[in-house]
């Protein structure tokens, strides 16, 4: 392609736009609320698998020991958790070290718990805590655990619920934001293949003039297959825009709530946006390239 003709197809791609521009601003906002669609469900998924990545890195299985299990068989017991499917790590906590750590916490009465440990009594009982590879995994890991409960664990625990809540949303989203971008393209390039054929239309006579002095069939194609690009990408660029300098004030303003401060971490903009920029912007090209060829085809006989 050379470079006249591409300052050409530009300008005729424009003065295409302006000239249509109601079906041009109908296609780029259609464009818009698809990508917008799109900004919502990433930047919700992305920050759940976030949370679901730092659940998963301090959420551990919690198995506790038996009082009559002797200490010899400890390390035999461990190997035998590590040697579960997905188990990736095993830590052992003894009964003076969760003593040590409960009474840590409690610094304003120490006398007490040092007459606690004083009594050689166990009171609290020793623990492994479990580390799964994967949070999915977590059910299928307790579940081998709890064959051994009334042998040598007591009832196992974990945060299951609380897993499987997470997942479940994270699921939902995903199937909703799919089914209502796939919903919201098809609009789109409807509106911008009626946008083009608008386009066809009205230039027929310049198109056969066109075709009469020797114009190839792409020369005369491309303008239109550009115009649908143009609409594509503006209608794509606004919302993750808006979507870029929104998203930090948000978490700003969430980050001054005392219900989610230390409760919830968020992922910055900048991870947000480095990957959601570039596609947004290519889903809004590629879904404005279909529209136009497509009407290109149906309506462009060159």
């Amino acid at each position: 392609m050379k470079l006249r003709n591409l300052r050409y197809y530009l300008r005729e791609s424009f003065i295409s736009i302006i000239r249509n521009r109601l079906m041009s601003v109908a296609s780029m906002v259609t464009v818009s609320c698809c990508i917008f669609v799109l900004t919502f469900s990433y930047v919700i998924v992305a920050n759940v698998d976030y949370m679901l990545q730092g659940v998963e890195d301090e959420m551990m299985i919690s198995v506790f020991l038996l009082d009559d299990v002797s200490d010899t068989r400890i390390p035999d017991i461990r190997a035998r958790i590590l040697a579960i499917e997905h188990v990736v790590d095993v830590y052992f906590i003894s009964s003076e070290d969760a003593m040590a750590a409960f009474g840590a916490r409690y610094t304003d009465n120490p006398d007490f718990f040092a007459g606690l440990t004083d009594t050689g009594i166990r009171i609290l009982p020793r623990t492994f805590n479990v580390s799964v590879g994967n949070i999915i995994y977590q059910d299928q890991v307790r579940q081998a655990l709890e064959r051994h409960v009334g042998t040598d664990f007591e009832p196992v625990r974990s945060a299951q619920e609380t897993v499987d809540v997470l997942i479940a949303i994270n699921n939902a989203i995903r199937i909703a934001s799919i089914v209502a971008i796939l919903f919201l393209s098809s609009v789109s390039i409807i509106i911008i293949i009626n946008t083009i054929k608008l386009t066809v239309t009205s230039r027929q006579s310049e198109i056969n003039i066109m075709q009469y002095v020797g114009a190839t069939a792409w020369f005369i194609r491309w303008p239109f297959i550009i115009e649908g690009m143009i609409i594509g990408f503006f209608g794509a660029l606004f919302p993750a825009l808006i979507g870029f300098i929104s998203y930090g004030e948000v978490i700003r303003r969430l980050d001054e709530v005392p219900a989610f401060t230390g409760l919830f971490t968020f992922l910055s903009t900048h991870d947000v946006f480095v990957v959601l920029i570039p596609f947004a912007l290519f889903l809004g090209v590629l879904i404005g390239s279909v529209g136009s060829v497509t009407s290109v085809r149906r309506h462009l006989h060159v």
